[in-house]
C-alpha cells in the first residue's frame, strides 16, 4: 500500500514538473515573440517615417526640377539679350568708326579753309600797305570775297563740331551698352551657378530617394524574415530555442570586439543621416578604415556567408553556449561555411557603403538578439 501511494505521489510530482517545466517554455515563448512583434512593431514605423520621406523627396524634387527648368528658360532669354547687346555694340563700333572718319575729315577741310582764309586776310593787308593805285582791288570783289570765305569757313566749323558732339554722344552710348552688358554678363554667370547648385541638389535628392527606397526594400525583407521567426517561436516545439540559460543570462566574458574603432550608429534606434528620419540598427556600426581586418571574437563554426543588399557580405559564426556574431559590410570574406575558426582568426575585412567605412555587428543568444555594446565600447 505504501509502494501504491509512493508510485502515485512520483507520479504526480513528474506530471507537475513536466507541466512548470511546460509553463516556463511557454512563458519564454510568449517573451520571445513579444520581443519579436515590438521589434516588428518599430520596423514598421520606420517604414512609414521611409515612406513618408520618399514622398516628401519626391515632391522636394519635383519642385527642384521644376525651379531648374525655369533657370534654364531665363538663361536662355539672358542669352538672346546678351546676342543682341553683342550685335549692337558691333553696329555702333562701326557707326563709331564712320563718324571718326567723317568728323576727321570735316576737321581737315575746316583746317584748310581757316588757312585759305588767313592767307587772304595776309594778302588783302599787304596790298592795302602798298601806294601803288594799280595795285588796288575792287572793293567789291574783296567784299563778296570775304564773305564766301567766311561762310565756308563757318559751315566747315560747324559740321566739325556737330560730328564731334555726334561722336562724343554715340561713345557715351556705347560705353553705357558696354557697361549694361556686363552687368547682363554677370548676371548670366550667377544664373549659371544658380542652375548648378540646383542641378547638384536635384541630383542628391534622387540619390537620397534612391538610397531610401533600396533601404525600404531591405527592411521590408527583415520584417518578413521576422514574421517568419514568429510563426517558428509560436510552434510548440523549437530546434533552434536555447536551453537552460535564457538570454539575459547568457556569459559574454570569453568574447572580444571585431574591430577596434569609434561607434558611428549604436544599437536600437537612430536618426537617418540622409533623411534624420527614425531608424532602427539592430547591431552596432563601428567605424574603421576600408580593408581592416576583422577578427573572429571567439572560436566557432561559420554558419552563413553571403551577399545581402546595402551591406555588402554578411558573416555569421556560432560560438559555444548559443551565442552567435553576425558582421555586415564584409568586402571580402577570408571563411567559408562549415568552416571552424579561432578566436582572434582574421575572417575578412572590412568595406564602405553609402553610409560610409565602418563594420556591422550584431549579438544573438539563441533567437534573442542582444546589445553588442556589452562588447564593444
Amino acid at each position: 500500500m505504501r509502494l501504491l501511494l509512493l508510485l502515485v505521489l512520483i507520479s504526480i510530482s513528474a506530471t507537475v514538473a513536466d507541466a512548470q517545466r511546460s509553463r516556463n517554455r511557454t512563458t519564454s515563448d510568449r517573451s520571445s515573440i513579444q520581443a519579436r512583434q515590438r521589434e516588428l512593431l518599430s520596423l514598421q514605423r520606420s517604414i512609414q517615417q521611409r515612406e513618408q520621406m520618399i514622398k516628401e523627396l519626391a515632391e522636394k524634387e519635383k519642385t527642384t526640377a521644376k525651379a531648374a527648368e525655369q533657370l534654364r528658360q531665363l538663361i536662355e532669354r539672358q542669352q538672346r539679350y546678351l546676342r543682341l547687346l553683342d550685335s549692337e555694340l558691333r553696329v555702333l563700333d562701326e557707326q563709331l568708326r564712320a563718324l571718326q572718319s567723317e568728323h576727321q575729315r570735316h576737321r581737315s577741310d575746316y583746317s584748310r579753309n581757316y588757312e585759305q582764309w588767313r592767307r587772304f586776310i595776309v594778302l588783302l593787308v599787304t596790298a592795302d600797305m602798298r601806294d601803288d593805285d594799280d595795285a588796288g582791288l575792287d572793293t567789291a570783289i574783296i567784299s563778296a570775297a570775304v564773305r564766301s570765305m567766311d561762310a565756308r569757313l563757318h559751315s566747315t566749323q560747324q559740321q566739325r563740331d556737330s560730328t564731334a558732339d555726334a561722336l562724343n554722344r554715340l561713345r557715351q552710348y556705347r560705353a553705357a551698352r558696354q557697361l549694361l552688358l556686363a552687368q547682363q554678363q554677370r548676371e548670366q554667370q550667377r544664373l549659371q551657378r544658380m542652375l548648378m547648385l540646383r542641378t547638384q541638389l536635384l541630383e542628391k535628392l534622387r540619390q537620397n530617394r534612391q538610397a531610401i527606397a533600396d533601404e525600404l526594400r531591405s527592411l521590408r525583407k527583415t520584417i518578413e524574415t521576422i514574421k517568419r521567426s514568429i510563426e517558428r517561436l509560436s510552434r510548440t516545439e523549437r530546434s533552434s530555442a536555447p536551453k537552460g540559460k535564457s538570454a539575459h543570462s547568457a556569459n559574454l566574458a570569453f568574447l572580444r570586439p571585431p574591430v577596434r574603432g569609434a561607434i558611428l550608429r549604436g544599437y536600437g534606434e537612430y536618426r537617418h543621416p540622409l533623411t534624420g528620419a527614425r531608424a532602427f540598427n539592430p547591431g552596432v556600426d563601428i567605424a574603421v578604415p576600408v580593408g581592416t581586418p576583422i577578427k573572429a571574437p571567439a572560436a566557432g563554426k561559420v554558419v552563413s556567408v553571403r551577399r545581402l543588399p546595402a551591406m555588402n557580405i554578411v558573416v555569421i559564426v556560432e560560438h559555444r553556449d548559443g551565442i552567435r556574431t553576425v558582421y555586415g559590410n564584409v568586402e571580402r570574406a577570408y571563411v567559408r561555411e562549415g568552416q571552424h575558426v579561432d578566436g582572434g582568426e582574421t575572417i575578412g575585412t572590412s568595406g564602405e557603403t553609402l553610409s560610409g567605412a565602418f563594420v556591422h555587428f550584431e549579438l544573438w543568444h539563441g533567437a534573442v538578439r542582444l546589445d553588442p555594446t556589452v562588447i564593444v565600447r
